[in-house]
């Protein structure tokens, strides 16, 4: 077969052409960091780093309804804290008060502590978040779930959060928990207590001890309860952060260049054009006619 100087040009440009391909190829991959930057590239790997990059823009949102979550149940938390800690003050003032030897007068100074104790408690059952949405409420977060006597008003209703993908938990608790759903009505017994010591009744005194005792341990209840959630929240925020550096790996193992190999190959790449372009200057001036 009768290879023409025609057919010598052609084959060596699209040799240079591709070789021109090459070059630019391996320079843009350098450049920009990754070997499959369009579908085109690898259209398996594309498809599949485009499946795990929404993957992972989907954990970071869970990642802020977690935080939101771990924020509003160290709150409650803290609520809680506050709302045992007068509960159980209050119970020992009863068991003082029961004394014989306390009369009108030291009963009558007592109450006033405990109405102090009440408010305080009334204040922390009705805790706000951020946001300004009340945690102890249920689903009705825009209104003060307690009452000026400490009666519940709230629902039943808890919220919940996405704990990693496709499930969910628990992530808030009604201000049922106080009430006597739960036991006792915790607040309204502080209240009793402070009644029945200004009035300088000792029977409902002594009561009150009984109806203290369990709300403490009521209280004790719930918070460990919101303990168990936050155990979870914090658990799930960790897997999340987990999944999202594997799926980060991932990405880069399919689609991000290996800058060395890259590197390499185009300087490799480069030297095979030089040659190639050198070659053609040869057989152009080889070709060329004679003058």
């Amino acid at each position: 077969m009768r290879i023409t100087g025609h057919h010598m040009m052609a084959t060596h440009a699209k040799n240079v052409a591709a070789a021109q391909e090459d070059v630019a190829r391996l320079a843009d991959q350098i450049s920009s960091g990754r070997a499959v930057r369009r579908a085109s590239d690898d259209p398996v790997a594309w498809a599949q780093a485009r499946r795990d990059e929404l993957r992972a823009t989907l954990s970071r949102g869970r990642g802020d309804g977690l935080a939101l979550a771990n924020d509003q149940l160290a709150e409650t938390e803290r609520a809680l804290t506050t709302i045992g800690n007068a509960v159980a003050e209050g119970r020992a003032l009863a068991i003082q008060a029961a004394n014989d030897s306390y009369g009108p007068i030291q009963r009558a100074m007592l109450a006033t502590h405990v109405n102090g104790l009440f408010e305080l408690a009334l204040s922390a059952a009705n805790t706000q978040d951020a946001s300004g949405a009340y945690l102890l409420a249920g689903s009705l977060s825009a209104t003060a779930p307690f009452d000026a006597t400490g009666a519940y008003v709230g629902d039943a209703s808890v919220r919940d959060v996405e704990t990693s993908e496709g499930a969910r938990g628990a992530a808030s608790l009604a201000g049922t928990s106080l009430t006597a759903a739960s036991g006792i009505d915790v607040l309204p017994a502080l209240r009793a207590l402070a009644t029945a010591l200004a009035a300088n009744d000792r029977p409902n005194i002594s009561l009150a001890i009984a109806a203290l005792t369990d709300g403490n341990e009521q209280v004790s209840a719930a918070r460990a309860e919101i303990g168990a959630m936050a155990s979870v929240v914090r658990e799930a925020d960790l897997g999340r952060g987990a999944l999202e550096d594997r799926l980060a790996a991932r990405i880069s193992d399919m689609v991000d260049v290996d800058v060395v190999a890259a590197a390499t190959e185009l300087a490799q790449g480069s030297h095979v054009l030089e040659a190639a372009q050198l070659v053609g200057a040869k057989l152009t001036a080889l070709l060329s006619p004679r003058r």
